[in-house]
């Protein structure tokens, strides 16, 4: 074998060897907290990126699936983007979650009028403006 070749090839190994010997692993971890995701998808929205919002929402819920904000918020861009089931689902699940929350009740009252549901709008309608008024006079 000629020489050149040889040495040429031991230098290939060698620096293989030598790659192979530096590699190490990095784990990353998700700095923001459910709470910072959320937030960041509202900046976004309200920047005119749905796409990046619907990201940071979804990143939200999987840290914290009982934050009602998060699925208000998810519902809001299922809601102006016309997906009017899924909405009612999000703002469901976020009356589940805080059962008071008088804006997931006026959206989900939105959602079924759109729906064609106006008897079970009417309901979670006169739900929100009772809460509200109950905090007013608190």
């Amino acid at each position: 074998m000629n020489p050149a070749r040889l040495l040429c090839c031991g230098v290939a190994l060698g620096a293989l060897f030598a790659l192979c010997g530096c590699a190490h692993f990095v784990v990353l971890r998700d700095a923001l907290s459910a709470s910072e995701h959320n937030d960041l998808g509202v900046v976004y929205e309200a920047g005119g990126q749905p796409v990046l919002a619907a990201a940071e929402y979804r990143k939200s819920l999987r840290l914290d699936p009982h934050q009602s904000s998060a699925w208000i918020n998810r519902g809001n861009l299922d809601a102006a983007a016309g997906r009017w089931p899924a909405a009612e689902k999000c703002y469901r699940r976020a009356l589940k979650e805080a059962p008071a929350d008088a804006d997931a009740a006026n959206n989900l009252a939105v959602a079924l009028l759109h729906l064609g549901r106006s008897r079970d709008a009417r309901g979670f309608a006169l739900a929100g403006v009772n809460v509200q008024r109950t905090a007013t006079l608190l």
